[in-house]
């Protein structure tokens, strides 16, 4: 009898455990949710601010006027703590329709207002030494980002 009511504690202190690391997983989900609700630009807000954002940061760092175009890595934000959450994207600069440069960003949504940049790794940059791009970039874009920077021309 002491041995059956032993086994249904440790019955129960198992179902108690998952039943914990289930609860709070969602509870840990639902706050990272909250902070990309919380800084995301609305939908129809996105594009217009991310193109403004990237536009004045090349023009900062090129001092000209530029247009720019991207492509985003991943389609979701990746959210860590209680930072930001971040975006990844390819961008090309032009100067009108003249090529200027190209290369992988890292970016951070703000308060549904706007973007900062907050990498930026030129392609010939990783090319030189790929892997610059380790630190900065999640692990599952890595093959990406080295493949467009060897594939782009």
């Amino acid at each position: 009898m002491k041995i059956v009511f032993i086994n249904l504690v440790k019955l129960f202190l198992v179902f108690s455990l998952f039943n914990f690391q289930a609860c709070s997983k969602g509870f840990f989900d639902l706050i990272a949710q909250s902070h990309i609700d919380g800084n995301k630009p609305a939908q129809e807000d996105f594009r217009n601010f991310l193109i403004r954002d990237l536009q004045a940061y090349f023009k900062e760092i090129l001092k000209k006027k530029v247009r720019v175009d991207y492509e985003l890595l991943r389609d979701a934000p990746t959210q860590s703590g209680v930072a930001y959450p971040k975006y990844y994207a390819w961008v090309k600069v032009f100067d009108g329709d003249k090529f200027v440069c190209e290369g992988v960003v890292r970016i951070a949504a703000i308060e549904k207002k706007s973007f900062e940049i907050t990498h930026y790794v030129s392609k010939e940059n990783i090319k030189k030494d790929p892997s610059i791009i380790a630190n900065i970039f999640p692990q599952a874009l890595v093959d990406d980002i080295q493949k467009k920077a060897a594939l782009s021309p």
